[in-house]
């Protein structure tokens, strides 16, 4: 009788998460979207009943681009998962980094997981390179070390919710798709979204609410979520994957920011100090130009006058000496 009783509440227990989870409001208020991104195209696929399993292909920098899976809960693999991954992703590079514990205390923690996209309770796709991504612990597993399922800012929250939905509603469908968004060439995305949408046999889709601050009103009546791939003791070179530890992020990167606002400001300085002298060296240079040109001139003015000679008395002048009135000689 007790392990009836329990049972049935267990039931209703998700039954009421499933109802809840199934309700139109979405919450957020400001988009957690990085706009500086990528942003693929984001639309459910179109219904079907069977599965269904999209993934891009690679860029032209190996970079995972968009996992897309629509399934039922009797379609979720069986099969127990690998132990171990052995493909790395592009810019993959891992870090045993500090951190600080709540109790105060140091403690050390990978940095870096293979992020499956799409995840394998859905998909059954371990080593899949076009559903694989280097993402951090904290994005993935919501913590530093080991997991926090109630991490909103992770994936693993909306992964199993999403799982606790397909199987409170085994009738329905789910369309899930992930999205790597990165910036530019960077081989690390900077974000990941999540789109899903429930479809009830009849191919009428269903509003998915998963209880969380990032959901977003998506395309097509989906809900979308942007997770920061990110971790709190960690800064992170996108381009190629290198980090570096920190322990106060927050104060290092205030510090970081003030030490290059300071080298901006000194070579701005340094930059407009010499171009001030550079203008005064010219205007020096020019007013002496002008100095030895007027120079040369009055010194040519005074050769030409040195130079010029008296014309002859004229002949009337020798009349008194020479040559009487009468032209003839005396």
């Amino acid at each position: 009788m007790f392990k009836i009783l329990r049972k049935t509440l267990l039931v209703l227990a998700i039954s009421s998460l499933a109802g809840l989870a199934s309700a139109d409001t979405i919450s957020a208020d400001n988009s957690y979207r990085d706009t500086s991104l990528t942003n693929p195209d984001q639309h459910p696929l179109n219904f079907n009943h069977s599965k269904q399993l999209v993934l891009k292909d690679k860029d032209n920098h190996q970079r995972a681009t968009d996992a897309h899976i629509q399934l039922s809960y009797s379609e979720k693999p069986s099969a127990k998962r690998a132990a171990r991954l052995e493909y790395n992703p592009v810019g993959w590079h891992n870090y045993r980094f500090k951190y600080e514990k709540s109790n105060g205390k140091i403690s050390k923690a990978w940095l870096f997981n293979r992020g499956h996209l799409v995840g394998y309770q859905f998909s059954g796709l371990n080593d899949e390179a076009r559903n694989l991504v280097p993402e951090t612990a904290y994005l993935n597993a919501g913590a530093l070390k080991s997991t926090n399922a109630s991490n909103k800012k992770s994936m693993l929250y909306y992964e199993n919710h999403l799982a606790t939905w397909l199987k409170a509603n085994k009738g329905y469908r789910l369309d899930y798709q992930v999205t790597p968004l990165y910036r530019n060439d960077e081989l690390l995305p900077r974000q990941i979204r999540l789109a899903y949408v429930g479809y009830k046999e009849s191919g009428k889709k269903v509003t998915i609410n998963l209880h969380s601050y990032r959901e977003e009103k998506g395309n097509d009546e989906t809900t979308v979520v942007y997770l920061d791939n990110d971790s709190p003791n960690a800064i992170i070179g996108y381009s190629t994957g290198t980090a570096r530890n920190t322990l106060n992020k927050e104060k290092t990167l205030k510090e970081e920011k003030e030490a290059a606002d300071k080298a901006s400001s000194e070579a701005v300085a340094s930059a407009e100090k010499a171009s001030h002298e550079a203008s005064e060296s010219l205007s020096r240079e020019l007013a002496h130009s002008e100095s030895r040109a007027k120079e040369a001139a009055d010194t040519a003015v005074q050769q030409q006058a040195q130079t010029y000679v008296t014309p002859d008395p004229s002949p009337s002048s020798a009349a008194d000496g020479n040559i009487n009135n009468t032209g003839a000689y005396k």
